[in-house]
């Protein structure tokens, strides 16, 4: 009974809500009691418990207070990606934004490529006579002035049992661009959107660009057009784009030079048919050498001064350090599992492309990954050397 009779004694949030409806507004008005003279005598009206006084622990059913529930959600392109329902409240809704909701709000989006659109508001009390209240805002910035004193006007109702409702909803889009053209990319793909660079030359983007935009905007620094964007950003995105020109030419050439080897192959296998019949008609045993199964290089990589096997699990962490989720990653430390368990190394992995990427896929391994780790050593080992002379 004395803890009821001290609820009496709360002093109003009204005026410390009129004064500044900021997240950033201070509280030191609330930690200060009020003196007696102030406070307002028991049978008054109802009144919203002071953050500084408020105890998130403690249930204040049954004390005079104004009591009210919440139900959040967060939607992106309307369709709800996560919400909670938090009842019996009893602190102001500018408090309980500042102080509870915004921080869950910030961690719920804090690692994705989200930006704010708008957020819905709708008042409701379980009165049949009381008509709900429908409010919008740009972004978060919703006016929780406006909501604490509807919700002082009709605190009226829960002395009489009513309940008092506050739903949100929090619209977010997609940081991203992503053309709506282009349907069907696998996860390997790159993301397609365009960087414009001085030179008019569009370059695509990569996830972990996209993560360095979503992490400049976070920072809050503006990111409304392409003249906005950091000429570091710039820089880094076109020495990718050349690099990967480069591996592509490098592949391009690989690749005419297996022709042509494949082409000689299959000229020596006709000879060496024509040879055995010859030599089967005439009593001369063939000698024709059987092909390898191992493709031997002519000239070595760059070697890294660690051994071999250091050197492949050095290789599976840049891979990891590429992406995002913990399955892909799992993915490429079992590639270099398989890699160590049958005493392969680096060399073998880009002299022997096709061969170790049927090993990989034969063993389990994506075929994206598997591609991945056998195509990519010599970015790493530029990577490597850049790092080293940096």
């Amino acid at each position: 009974m004395e803890q009821f009779e001290a609820a009496n004694y709360w002093p109003s949030e009204d005026a410390s809500d009129s004064q500044n409806s900021s997240s950033s507004s201070s509280d030191s008005e609330e930690s200060q009691p009020a003196p007696r003279s102030q406070l307002r005598p028991a049978g008054a009206a109802l009144t919203f418990v002071p953050h500084a006084d408020w105890d998130p622990e403690r249930s204040y059913e049954g004390e005079r207070a104004i009591h009210w529930n919440m139900q959040w959600k967060i939607c992106l392109k309307k369709r709800e990606q996560t919400g909670e329902s938090e009842l019996g409240i009893v602190i102001s809704p500018r408090k309980f934004w500042k102080h509870v909701l915004h921080p869950k709000v910030t961690a719920a989006t804090a690692d994705k490529l989200w930006k704010e659109e708008d957020t819905k508001i709708v008042l409701s009390v379980t009165d049949r006579k009381t008509a709900n209240i429908t409010k919008r805002y740009p972004k978060l910035e919703v006016d929780w002035k406006y909501v604490s004193k509807q919700l002082q006007d009709w605190s009226r109702f829960v002395a009489d049992g009513k309940k008092m409702t506050v739903a949100v909803t929090f619209f977010y889009q997609n940081v991203d661009s992503v053309k709506s053209g282009r349907r069907g990319a696998t996860a390997n793909q790159q993301v397609e959107l365009e960087a414009r660079t001085n030179d008019g030359k569009h370059y695509p983007l990569w996830p972990h660009h996209v993560r360095m935009l979503a992490e400049h905007m976070q920072a809050g620094k503006p990111l409304n057009g392409h003249d906005d964007v950091p000429e570091e950003f710039r820089r880094l995105v076109r020495d990718a784009e050349r690099e990967r020109e480069e591996r592509e030419q490098k592949e391009r050439e690989k690749t005419r030079k297996r022709r042509r080897r494949d082409s000689d192959s299959s000229a020596a296998g006709v000879l060496a048919n024509q040879c055995h019949r010859c030599g089967a008609g005439s009593g001369v045993a063939p000698n024709v050498p059987p092909s390898p199964s191992i493709v031997f290089p002519n000239s070595p990589l760059a070697r890294l001064n660690v051994p071999r096997e250091d050197a492949v699990k050095a290789y599976s962490a840049w891979h990891q350090a590429q992406v995002c989720t913990e399955e892909q990653k799992q993915h490429y430390d079992a590639a270099r599992q398989l890699t160590l368990a049958q005493c392969y190394d680096l060399n073998m992995l880009t002299i022997n492309k096709p061969k170790m990427y049927h090993f990989f896929t034969k063993n389990g391994i994506p075929a994206g990954v598997a591609w991945r780790f056998v195509c990519d050593v010599e970015a790493f080992l530029h990577d490597h050397e850049r790092a080293g002379s940096a």
